[in-house]
């Protein structure tokens, strides 16, 4: 399933990418959708920046920058992002001694931790399909970095009285995940002239993250940040427009 998954959403993208280079091959004059297109788009902006406050609740700030590309269609996007978080949780020790049976703690987006920092960077082709510039498809290629530290079991040596011990107790860890994504959605953007942009959309994406082994890998939900799978994607988009 994830085989075929990742199949379709890779020849989403070469699909995108072929649309484009055939906007830039053709000549614009004798395609009469463009023409109508290029005619409904002489005020609009041709750079966007925005931010997705769904993001808070995952503990990220992004940020989105857009450029058109030439007078067509087609619009470039780059979407960097910040995770930072900081906090304590007293179910951490229990939750990693069972993790698999402990049902007491409840957060649907990921496992509790002490403290996480990181980055990350989406970049997307984006296409309007109306010459009204409302509903777009887009699809792109993402990248993450994740410093998780949490409270977890594990075996400790020490020595003492001059005799080593084995002991299987809490200890102060660290974990790294770096992730690669896939994404694919579509979308409608209110059109307006003005400086004001607001969007919203939805769609699929394909993680696929890469974790230390012999440590907690924070990919139990479909949001973890450690997931391995499909992700359903959803937000708004607000911000504005420059010429």
């Amino acid at each position: 399933m994830r085989k075929t998954l990742l199949y379709l959403l890779l020849a989403a993208c070469s699909a995108g990418l072929r649309l484009h280079a055939q906007d830039a091959s053709d000549n614009p004059s004798d395609d009469p959708y463009y023409r109508r297109y290029a005619s409904s788009q002489k005020k609009h902006k041709k750079y966007t920046f925005a931010i997705q406050p769904l993001q808070f609740f995952n503990s990220a700030l992004r940020f989105d920058y857009e450029m058109r590309l030439g007078d067509g269609p087609g619009w470039l996007q780059f979407g960097p992002a910040v995770y930072c978080s900081f906090k304590e949780d007293a179910d951490q020790p229990n939750y990693y001694y069972d993790y698999y049976h402990y049902d007491d703690y409840v957060d649907f987006l990921h496992e509790p931790y002490s403290k996480m920092r990181g980055g990350g960077l989406d970049v997307n082709y984006k296409r309007f399909v109306n010459p009204a510039r409302s509903f777009y498809l887009a699809a792109g290629l993402s990248y993450a970095y994740f410093n998780i530290r949490y409270w977890g079991r594990v075996w400790r040596d020490y020595t003492e009285d001059g005799l080593e011990y084995h002991e299987y107790g809490l200890d102060n860890r660290t974990q790294h995940i770096n992730r690669l994504g896939i994404n694919t959605y579509f979308g409608y953007q209110i059109p307006t002239r003005r400086a004001f942009l607001f969007d919203m959309f939805v769609g699929l994406a394909y993680r696929h993250s890469f974790a230390e082994s012999g440590k907690q890998p924070f990919n139990k939900y479909m949001f973890s940040y450690g997931y391995t799978g499909a992700v359903f994607l959803t937000g708004v988009r607000i911000g504005f427009g420059l010429k």
